[in-house]
């Protein structure tokens, strides 16, 4: 599998694949929006739930996900406020994990019944789908055609599939037989990694032998592999048997290791494996920790303090959070800890730079390999103009012009931008990462986006209520 750009750059603070269990603390955190879900309180201010329980639903397209309650409690609601989202706090009298939903053989159950099974245990939102950009359609009515499963993970520093495979190899085997009940007749599972000779990898290819529509893929270990639109875009310039209007689904392990404890043993989503690193880390690590623990509880004191900035996601694509206002929630992996700069580093522009990296090859480590000790919050300068160096196009794995979108926002030019591709923009991050000028490139891109989505949306209605205005005038007409 071919990768166009990306870029794997030597970042300190790689957690160890060791996995640490994270106890489960007397208060869980459930938030009622994420991700562009909005669920609705299926219980009562007060209730007493069990571990698995529905405690809230989504009503999305062709049917409904739960919001299943991570361990028994007590629930209190908290509604939306002025400055705050609406949210679930559930008291925590009983941690046991056990089954709350049926035991299925996937073998005989309906693509259909499948579907349902994992909305109801809250996984079906992990999954990606081509056509939507997102969830896939819950009703049926899209059966892709290909599904990928991920097992890598580039950009620094995310679980990895070795390391989910490493804590729950029969679940992620579970998984993995389900999926093809949910493709095409002539659908193909493609297993995507980097590394084959793995030992993790190579007892699930032991597993997955002899089986047709299971394909392994190897892929460059390079950011941003692992991004769905990427995924997609490689498999298509490289299957030309595939049609443009065919559907591809994208998971990760994790996903797939759920669907197989949803399945195989009853258990809904209630826990994630996540990587805390970076360089603001001595000892950074993988814990399992329930959904709904706070972040604070995952890490340690001086992670929290003032003088790091924490990351929820990668380095690259991360956004800022604060530990005491922070819960885990289904779909996190990473919390990335990067030091602030405390002070300037004396006449470090003529220092060799056998401690810190550049896209360029302009410091030391170019030829030492070493990672970056260097790496802080700090932009290591002030931002300057685009100086049209071509690092950003470099790197782009969608084949696109930053320096040329850029120039046509910083004119206000959306349309022109448009022209060029800055719909196609997956916020990677990777251009900004590499300009020497210290451009905001993703935010400038991401917010231009938003605008053309606004302007969309307005035409759009308008175009909706010139159609009613012409149907009343002509119901008018008729009588």
């Amino acid at each position: 599998m071919k990768l166009q750009g990306g870029y794997l750059p030597r970042v300190p603070g790689r957690p160890s694949a060791a996995v640490r269990d994270i106890a489960v603390p007397e208060r869980l955190v459930i938030p009622l929006n994420r991700h562009g879900l909005q669920y609705t309180p299926a219980i009562n201010d007060g209730d007493a739930v069990s571990f698995g329980v529905p405690l809230a639903w989504a009503e999305t397209a062709g049917g409904r996900v739960a919001l299943p309650a991570p361990a028994s409690g007590v629930v209190a609601i908290t509604p939306a406020g002025k400055n705050s989202a609406p949210c679930m706090t559930l008291q925590v009298t009983d941690a046991q994990v056990k089954a709350s939903g049926s035991k299925h053989t996937p073998e005989r159950m309906d693509p259909q019944a499948l579907r349902q099974a994992l909305a109801a245990g809250g996984i079906w939102p992990l999954i990606r789908s081509s056509k939507t950009g997102g969830m896939p359609v819950l009703d049926g009515s899209e059966t892709p055609a290909r599904i990928m499963v991920s097992f890598v993970a580039a950009e620094p520093f995310r679980t990895c599939g070795n390391t989910v495979l490493a804590e729950a190899r029969e679940r992620v085997l579970a998984g993995l037989r389900v999926l093809p009940r949910l493709m095409t007749d002539s659908g193909i599972l493609h297993l995507v990694l980097t590394d084959p000779t793995d030992a993790a990898f190579q007892a699930v290819r032991a597993q997955t032998a002899g089986d047709a529509r299971v394909r392994i893929e190897q892929a460059p270990l390079r950011y941003p592999v692992e991004h769905p639109r990427v995924l997609c875009r490689a498999l298509r310039r490289g299957d030309r048997t595939l049609k443009p209007d065919d559907v591809i689904w994208v998971l990760d392990v994790q996903a797939v290791q759920a669907i197989g404890a949803c399945l195989a043993e009853g258990l809904p989503l209630h826990e994630r494996v996540i990587a805390v690193g970076g360089p603001g880390l001595a000892a950074p690590g993988h814990v399992r920790a329930r959904i709904g623990t706070p972040l604070a509880s995952l890490l340690p004191p001086e992670a929290a303090a003032g003088n790091n900035l924490i990351l929820r996601g990668g380095l690259f694509q991360g956004v800022p959070v604060e530990p005491a206002a922070t819960a885990i929630d289904a779909h996190d992996d990473a919390f990335f800890v990067l030091s602030r700069l405390a002070e300037r580093e004396f006449l470090g522009f003529v220092t060799p730079g056998f401690d810190r990296v550049s896209f360029l090859p302009i410091f030391g480590t170019a030829l030492t390999g070493s990672a970056d000790r260097h790496l802080t919050a700090s932009l290591r300068g002030e931002r300057r103009p685009c100086v049209a160096c071509g690092l950003c196009e470099q790197v782009c794995p969608m084949a696109l012009l930053p320096q040329m979108i850029h120039r046509y926002l910083y004119r206000d030019a959306l349309d022109e931008a448009q022209s060029i591709g800055l719909d196609l923009c997956i916020g990677c991050g990777l251009c900004a990462y590499v300009c020497p000028s210290k451009i905001e490139l993703r935010q400038q891109f991401a917010d231009a986006q938003a605008r053309l989505r606004e302007e969309r949306a307005h035409t759009a209605a308008a175009h909706r209520e010139h159609q009613e205005q012409l149907e009343k005038r002509e119901q008018q007409r008729k009588t």
